[in-house]
C-alpha cells in the first residue's frame, strides 16, 4: 500500500481482486503508480456509493429505536451496502 495515497479498505479490496483475477495485468500495473491511483479512485467511488445506499436504505427502512432492532437494522444495512459496493465498484477490471 502506498502510504502517501492512503488507500482505504475498498481500494485494498480492489487491489486484492485484481491480483487474484488478473495477475499478469496487475504485475504490470503494480510497477507504476497507476495501480495505487486506481485503488484510490475505487475507494473514493465506493465511499460515495456507500453514502448514497445508506441514505436510500434509511428512507425506505426507518431506523428502529430498540437496541436489538437497531443492531439487526445495522447488520442488514451493512450486508446490503457491502454487497452492492463489491458488485458495482470493487470487482471490476480497471487499467
Amino acid at each position: 500500500m502506498n502510504e502517501e495515497l492512503e488507500i482505504g479498505h475498498w481500494g485494498e479490496e480492489w487491489q486484492r481482486f485484481m491480483r487474484e483475477n488478473y495477475p499478469t495485468e496487475t504485475e504490470e500495473l503494480a510497477n507504476t503508480t497507476r495501480f495505487d491511483e486506481l485503488a484510490l479512485e475505487v475507494d473514493n467511488e465506493a465511499w460515495e456509493l456507500r453514502q448514497l445506499l445508506r441514505s436510500q436504505y434509511a428512507k425506505g427502512n426507518p431506523r428502529p429505536t430498540s437496541f436489538e432492532q437497531i443492531a439487526e437494522w445495522e447488520n442488514t444495512l451493512g450486508f446490503i451496502v457491502d454487497r452492492e459496493i463489491l458488485e458495482h465498484v470493487v470487482q471490476h477490471y480497471r487499467e
